[in-house]
């Protein structure tokens, strides 16, 4: 029953979304459309940035979750064609909302898939240098966090080849950093 009325609310503001700004719609609007008191919206979520949040999360981050078999790249495929498939909404947000307070809610995902992509690089090496990796997996999921962000700001339209092209570019960067020898100069060099 918590999901469904969730669901219903999260529905309804994505409706509101149509023809509304985010910043316009109020709880009122969205009791009136569900026929629901301001009780069960407080019970559900404290304020309209909880609810994108949550439909951030199912819509969003659920979608894009992959499993260890999925390699980076079709992990990116699947995420630039969950943002097509929800165009209208990612762009709504991207456009009235704080990109900090989004964030939040992308960046787990991102997250996830980075820790899963480090681990399965040299974990000799990545044990040695535990810090340092746990840095690299925060920055590169925050920068592809913000990337993806300003994907869908600057309406880009990549063709599936191009983002491909970019992504493997980068992700063979990342294959090949730290060359293991502890030489990161020399893995910056050869990277470029």
């Amino acid at each position: 029953m918590c999901y469904s009325t969730k669901r219903k609310i999260a529905d309804c503001v994505k409706e509101l979304m149509h023809h509304k700004e985010i910043r316009k719609i109020t709880i009122n609007d969205i009791m009136a459309a569900t026929n629901m008191s301001r009780q069960s919206f407080y019970y559900h979520f404290k304020d309209i940035y909880d609810v994108l949040e949550w439909i951030a999360i199912q819509d969003f981050a659920e979608e894009v979750c992959c499993d260890e078999n999925t390699s980076l790249e079709n992990w990116v495929l699947q995420l630039t064609n969950v943002i097509q498939k929800e165009r209208f909404f990612c762009e709504k947000v991207v456009h009235e909302i704080e990109w900090p307070k989004i964030l939040k809610s992308i960046k787990k995902p991102m997250e996830r898939q980075m820790q899963r992509f480090v681990q399965s690089q040299d974990t000799t090496y990545m044990k040695l240098h535990e810090k340092e990796w746990t840095f690299c997996v925060d920055f590169f999921s925050t920068s592809f966090s913000y990337y993806m962000l300003d994907y869908i700001y600057q309406r880009k339209r990549l063709s599936n080849e191009e983002i491909l092209k970019n992504f493997h570019f980068m992700i063979s960067m990342l294959e090949d950093f730290p060359s293991g020898n502890g030489d990161y100069m020399g893995a910056m060099v050869a990277a470029s």
